[in-house]
């Protein structure tokens, strides 16, 4: 799995009137996004440079790039009808929003040579990004047509959706230099992960620690 994972809970029932009036009533978060992405894109330059000399992401820029990165994604998945819920302002954790943008620790080391040719790397996936932008405004549209005149949102739309708007989590962080690992078209598949900065530390230890033997694995005390 990618380090960089997006979810999304599914509601059949939606309201009709919020998702008609949707590019409205996003305004206000439309424009505090606007303010985070400017944040983000100055915090990701001077990161670029800290990886080329240090190495590493550091860690104060990483939890902010990727903590705008939940917020971009919650209002990008309110905007386009993945839920109703209205998105917190913040950009830190809410595990009871219904939409959830989790990532790994950053790694200990990433490359210097992919973070120096980012741009180059990106071509690619800007190009599949391009088709995955129609498919996203063909779906929202469908959605958009059934809630407003069915009132509910059909399972196979809400997991279009979900796997578009993972896609752009997953690319929107390669971007952002979070990762080193190439972004895969579906979450599925394996991704061999940097470790992070823990793991690289004198004396750790990666083999797993057998848990405490259970009372039926306990040995029988001895005879006599």
């Amino acid at each position: 799995m990618y380090p960089v994972t997006y979810e999304a809970d599914y509601l059949r029932e939606r309201n009709r009137w919020s998702t008609f009036f949707r590019l409205i009533v996003a305004i206000p978060w439309l424009i505090v996004q606007y303010v985070y992405s400017i944040a983000q894109l100055v915090i990701v330059v001077v990161a670029w440079f800290a990886i080329l000399i240090l190495g590493r992401f550091p860690d104060g820029m990483y939890n902010f790039v990727g903590g705008v990165l939940r917020f971009n994604m919650r209002v990008n998945g309110f905007v386009y009808l993945q839920t109703d819920a209205w998105p917190p302002f913040g950009i830190g954790e809410d595990p009871g929003y219904p939409i959830r943008v989790n990532f790994y620790p950053p790694a200990g080391r990433q490359s210097r040579v992919k973070t120096l040719f980012r741009i180059i790397l990106l071509i690619p996936i800007a190009v599949l990004s391009y088709a995955m932008s129609f498919a996203l405004m063909g779906v929202t549209l469908i959605s958009w047509l059934t809630i407003v005149f069915r009132g509910y949102q059909p399972a196979a739309i809400h997991n279009a959706l979900a796997y578009l708007m993972g896609w752009s989590t997953r690319t929107s962080a390669y971007a952002a230099l979070m990762r080193d690992e190439y972004p895969p078209v579906g979450d599925e598949t394996p991704v061999e992960i940097d470790p992070p900065a823990e793991a690289l530390a004198p004396g750790y230890d990666p083999t797993p620690i057998d848990p405490a033997p259970t009372s039926e694995e306990q040995p029988p005390p001895p005879a006599g």
